[in-house]
């Protein structure tokens, strides 16, 4: 009798943090990338051109890389709970503040702080997730916190270049500030407090000198380089899609584009499915070469200048992306308990600079040649993927 309500203790102890974790991840990308369905919108109000726009976007993700070094300090001195709670809570209001922003490189400057804070809550969830969460449970709730990342891109995106298309851009970022605003107080309320975590502190010389091995241990380096190719080529596709559906032989509204947004849907199934995917084809690695070859597959329906094809092509790039991100994630997070946090930081530290730096040279490219060639380099992008696996001679898995 007593293990059944200890059972039950802990399953609905599993299940708040799921809830309250999946709102986090809901509130952070809604908040990181709402403004990437605002770049044609930007580029037309402070009359710039596509590439500067994308600094909107990536500059947040610039300021989350940046954060993240940071985090690594700071986020094992304090209970996870407020750590995440907070930083939710004010990149909300960095949000709604930067829809009075008459300048751009005011925008940017907000954007990079919210960013910044952002990187708190990110890395820190990883980490709850891997102290409370019991291990049967611990890689289905690490999915439905992405899945929560998935949900938040989309409906982000979604709403707010509605709101933007009836309103303006600017009532578009308030919005979107009062929305996460909310979610981070049902956080407050639902997250359990840590039971497993025990606050400590340490400086620059006891935090980078013991583990400069384990940042550049040659089981996790391909998992840190896979995440800074990832998002770089997702934000990048992302970025500058709806510059490419307005165009011939597409000729979408931008009312209607907003709504291909939610094939995000894709990757909520695709971080759910990690699961299947690991006792299909027996170990992470294998997981990772498929999904590569998947993502290429996604991008290669664009040549094909189809509106259908092009839809189906983003679905199942988004699903191969989201796929992949969660089985790295869960990889890193688990390869030192002891060290989980600083792992998990330097993984989403080059995941996010991949963002930013990727997620600008392509509109680089975009800008100075043509559609065809911006495709075809993050088709090269996820071929890489596929090699630093395909070329390993022995397991590298954590």
């Amino acid at each position: 009798m007593k293990i059944n309500m200890k059972s039950n203790t802990i399953k609905n102890r599993d299940l708040q943090i799921a809830i309250a974790v999946f709102l986090a991840g809901l509130s952070c990308f809604g908040l990181l990338y709402y403004y990437q369905a605002l770049l044609p919108d930007l580029v037309e109000y402070f009359k710039i051109n596509k590439a500067k726009s994308s600094f909107a976007v990536s500059s947040a993700t610039l300021g989350m890389a940046l954060g993240l070094i940071t985090s690594t300090f700071l986020a094992d001195r304090y209970s996870r709970k407020k750590v995440i709670g907070y930083c939710l809570f004010a990149s909300a209001v960095l949000a709604f503040t930067s829809s009075f922003s008459e300048n751009f490189n005011v925008l940017i400057a907000l954007n990079f702080l919210k960013g910044f804070l952002l990187s708190g809550a990110t890395s820190v969830c990883l980490a709850y997730i891997a102290e409370e969460v019991s291990e049967n449970r611990k890689l289905r709730i690490t999915g439905f916190y992405i899945a929560g990342n998935a949900v938040g891109g989309m409906v982000g995106r979604v709403i707010s270049s509605q709101v933007s298309h009836y309103k303006s851009w600017q009532f578009a970022s308030e919005f979107i500030g009062i929305w996460c605003l909310i979610f981070a107080v049902l956080f407050f309320i639902l997250a359990p407090k840590s039971q497993n975590f025990k606050p400590k502190k340490e400086s620059f010389k006891t935090l980078i000198e013991p583990n400069f091995k384990l940042i550049t241990h040659p089981k996790l380096l391909p998992y840190y380089i896979t995440g800074f190719l990832l998002l770089g080529t997702f934000v990048s596709l992302y970025n500058y899609m709806a510059f490419f559906l307005v165009k011939a032989p597409f000729n979408i509204s931008r009312s209607w584009i907003s709504y291909v947004y939610v094939l995000y849907i894709s990757g909520v199934f695709g971080s759910m499915n990690v699961s299947f995917w690991e006792r299909k084809l027996k170990n992470s690695e294998n997981v990772l070469k498929t999904m590569s070859l998947v993502g290429i597959l996604g991008i290669l329906f664009f040549f094909l200048q189809n509106t259908i094809a092009v839809i189906v092509g983003l679905a199942v790039f988004t699903y191969s992306f989201f796929v992949a991100h969660t089985v790295c994630s869960k990889s890193v997070g688990n390869f030192s308990k002891e060290k989980r946090t600083v792992t998990i930081a330097f993984y989403l530290l080059l995941y996010y600079f991949g963002a930013s730096t990727l997620g600008s040279f392509s509109g680089v490219i975009l800008q100075k040649l043509d559609w065809q060639v911006f495709l075809v380099f993050l088709t090269l992008i996820f071929g890489i993927i596929y090699l630093i696996f395909a070329l390993q001679k022995e397991k590298i898995e954590p």
